[in-house]
């Protein structure tokens, strides 16, 4: 566990270093992807059960379902999601999930299930915490639901699947609208002055100078694998062309390698869809 400060703590899971936060006060109890093994949620609901606040809120920042298990841990908290989760395939969760579960003999004692949305929440809603707020972004790119959560005294963006320390974009939902996202991460950090941000995996970037660092190099990741892609498109070439050209690419000076290779060229392939199709 991570203590920022007296009401705002991070728990980094043993699965993809993924981070659960819990952010408590006399007015509120808010969890947001509560994850993944079933002593790590306990852990975490134990922390934030021990509030007497009358809010009490689970939100996530995408239905991704490493982001999701652990809802069913926080009885009594109501469930925030982006409109967009009414659109999300629940089906293809819960197979990743019981795939991932069955490959580490993971045993829950509380049976997954898709979470029932109390509240959806919007693009620049905010929901009061006392002597704070939490700041609603929609950022659709990673997925069409996916949304930021900024602290705007503590000035700290909770960011889902966005900005890691150890991966390179995902991209579930659209290349373009990732970029526009980044591109508004980075108004956001200036207007409100962020000085931390939170991944959903790996560790946290502090100060303006790491930051716009992710960012920039995010960004430059996706603009490089949609400039290659359109240029090879109007050549002619094939997918298995293109996959086999771009997938020597780097991503912030290292070649990517391992595990990652296969979300590499799951982009590449998203991005030949979305380009190619037209052509």
């Amino acid at each position: 566990m991570f203590r920022i400060d007296k009401d705002f703590f991070v728990f980094q899971s043993s699965m993809w270093q993924t981070n659960s936060v819990v952010y408590r006060n006399e007015a509120v109890a808010v969890v947001i992807d509560p994850t993944y093994f079933p002593s790590e949620i306990r852990i975490i609901a134990s922390q934030a059960m021990n509030s007497k606040a009358f809010n009490k809120y689970v939100i996530f920042t995408h239905a991704d379902f490493d982001h999701i298990v652990g809802h069913q841990y926080f009885n009594g908290f109501k469930l925030l999601g982006h409109s967009a989760f009414r659109t999300v395939d629940r089906e293809a969760q819960l197979i990743q999930l019981n795939e991932l579960d069955e490959t580490y003999y993971v045993s829950r004692d509380k049976k997954f299930v898709f979470p029932e949305i109390d509240n959806y929440l919007e693009d620049g809603m905010r929901i009061p915490l006392a002597k704070d707020e939490l700041l609603v972004v929609h950022a659709p790119g990673h997925t069409a639901e996916s949304i930021f959560l900024i602290s705007r005294s503590k000035r700290i963006l909770v960011a889902g699947d966005y900005l890691s320390d150890l991966e390179f974009p995902f991209v579930y939902h659209s290349f373009r609208s990732y970029i526009d996202t980044l591109e508004k991460t980075k108004k956001l950090v200036d207007e409100l002055e962020i000085e931390m941000v939170i991944p959903g995996h790996g560790d946290f970037a502090a100060g303006r100078q790491e930051i716009l660092f992710r960012i920039d190099s995010d960004k430059d990741y996706l603009e490089e694998i949609l400039a290659r892609v359109t240029d090879y498109c109007t050549r002619g070439m094939t997918l298995k062309e293109i996959l086999e050209v771009l997938k020597e690419m780097s991503f912030r000076g290292e070649k990517i390698t391992g595990v990652l290779v296969k979300m590499h060229m799951e982009n590449i392939r998203k991005a030949v869809e979305e380009i190619c199709a037209g052509n």
